[in-house]
């Protein structure tokens, strides 16, 4: 048995019992070519290759042994070597991904159905195209510092007023939240440099206004309120038949009169204080309103209202003032009906978020509007749960998906749990892909990162690719397709829900919030 070795590529290629001929000839020359054509057919480094198993010495025909099925590499290169190889391999750019994206894009379903069908070879398989998407995705979320979600808000004049926020009270103007989508840290610093975070917080806390306040009994309006007075006014309930106890029918009709009634002095009260909110000194109108009223005189609030009111809000509050008198003349009420009422200083609060309670920890409103502001600053402190988190539970929604699906659709013939994990995994692919797309759209182009693009494209995708995939009809495809997604999405929001409450709990705790 002779050894040799390739001067060319340095490869120790022994003899086997296959035979190559112990003299340089006719066989040995035929086993030296075939050694060197298949040392050349991959990207694995020849020296770090025989023409043998390293484990069973068989003769070799592939990279991996047809006898034990061992991959033919040694693996001694360095790290940094291995981790470029890796990452071709991974987003290899052979004919087959570029022939696999645009099946997937122009005909959705066709590289599931037959990726399960048993055609592999054609295909890029859906688990490594969904690990390549999954690291371009989150990879790219991290290193720009992209936010899922963000909020954050302008400082506008309300809509009946009219001049530079900057010179105008706080009465005059109000926040104006809005929802952002894939925005990266450094935009929204950008957008955020402008921003008053002091009188944020101060709008957040409320303006001070007077408001007249009804108790709900229509009785202390007018206490000669009687069932005539209720008819008159088109409250009683129509006629009924059949009621067995008239007495019992009208009293149960005179008190949904009654309810009625107030309904709609509440509603008069609501327009009332509206109108109220636009004036100058909001928070001493209703003692100018009564005293007028004592003096026996009707305040003229046209002439009250604040000065950075525009036209078009004066022109509205005119006839909102006629409406008002409208109504109150159909309930036998004037506005200087509402003069009895008590007054009450309240906040009149631009966005009123409450209180809240995570796990434990209990929040007040004052915590509540402090979180605020801190979010509208750093939104990372709201997702950080959300981006550690996401990668791995997008992959485990993956096979969630597909129970969900074998829910809707099953079939021995081509709808096992196997079919529907392969169309899960090129659906969530293909999901990352546009999210990509539309990331960077989003980032580098004049286009918005519109969340309804997504939507509406998912919408269109998901039952075009069900229907190739599943090969069911149109009904029970659009019906299957909706319902997986539908499940999906409130699995989904529960699940970033509680990412999200967990990441301000902590941040609390900590001290960051």
């Amino acid at each position: 048995m002779t050894m040799w070795q390739s001067r060319k590529k340095g490869i120790d290629v022994s003899t086997t019992p296959s035979g190559i001929s112990a003299s340089f000839g006719d066989g040995e020359a035929a086993a030296f070519i075939a050694g060197e054509e298949l040392l050349s057919k991959d990207s694995i480094p020849d020296e770090n290759q025989r023409a043998t198993c390293f484990s069973c010495e068989q003769v070799l025909v592939d990279v991996y042994c047809h006898a034990c099925g061992q991959r033919n590499d040694n693996y001694r290169r360095s790290i940094f070597a291995l981790g470029l190889e890796t990452f071709a391999s991974v987003f290899s750019l052979e004919n087959r991904i570029w022939r696999t994206w645009m099946s997937l894009i122009i005909r959705p379903g066709k590289v599931s159905r037959e990726f399960a069908d048993g055609r592999r070879t054609i295909w890029t398989s859906p688990v490594r195209i969904y690990l390549a998407m999954s690291i371009i995705l989150f990879g790219y979320m991290s290193l720009t510092e992209t936010h899922i979600f963000s909020v954050r808000t302008d400082i506008v004049a309300r809509d009946s007023m009219t001049g530079n926020v900057q010179y105008m009270d706080d009465q005059s103007v109000k926040l104006a939240p809005k929802f952002g989508f894939f925005r990266r840290q450094a935009e929204i610093d950008t957008l955020n440099a402008n921003t008053d975070f002091d009188r944020v917080s101060r709008l957040m806390k409320g303006t001070p206004k007077q408001v007249f306040v009804y108790n709900g009994d229509p009785t202390q309006l007018n206490a000669s309120l009687n069932d005539e007075n209720l008819k008159t006014y088109g409250v009683w309930p129509k006629e009924e038949k059949d009621q067995p106890d008239a007495d019992t029918e009208i009293t149960s009709k005179r008190n949904r009169a009654l309810s009625s009634y107030s309904d709609n002095v509440e509603n008069a009260l609501s327009v009332y204080n509206d109108i109220l909110s636009l004036t100058r000194n909001p928070e001493t109108i209703g003692d100018r309103i009564i005293k007028a009223h004592e003096q026996g005189k009707q305040l003229d609030l046209f002439n009250e209202l604040h000065p950075s009111v525009n036209e078009n809000g004066k022109a509205a509050t005119r006839d909102s003032l006629e409406i008002l008198d409208q109504r109150l003349s159909n309930l036998g009420l004037t506005r200087a009906s509402f003069n009895i009422l008590p007054t009450n200083i309240e906040q009149g609060l631009s966005i009123n978020l409450g209180e809240g309670q995570i796990g434990d920890l209990n929040l007040s409103q004052v915590d509540i509007q402090r979180i605020s502001v801190q979010v509208l600053r750093n939104p990372a402190l709201l997702n950080e749960g959300i981006s550690r988190y996401l990668p791995r539970i997008m992959f485990l929604m993956m096979p969630l998906a597909a129970f969900i699906g074998i829910g809707f659709i099953r079939g021995r013939r081509n709808a096992l749990l196997y079919d529907h994990l392969v169309h899960a995994a090129y659906i969530h692919a293909v999901t990352f892909g546009f999210l990509v797309v539309l990331i960077l759209l989003a980032q580098w182009t004049p286009i918005p990162a519109s969340f309804n693009i997504f939507l509406i494209g998912m919408m269109i995708y998901l039952p075009l690719s069900a229907k190739r995939m599943f090969q069911r009809g149109w009904f029970k495809t659009i019906i299957a397709s909706y319902g997986i997604a539908t499940i999906y999405a409130l699995v989904m929001l529960i699940v970033v829900t509680i990412l999200t409450a967990t990441s301000v709990k902590q941040a609390v705790e900590m001290g960051q919030l």
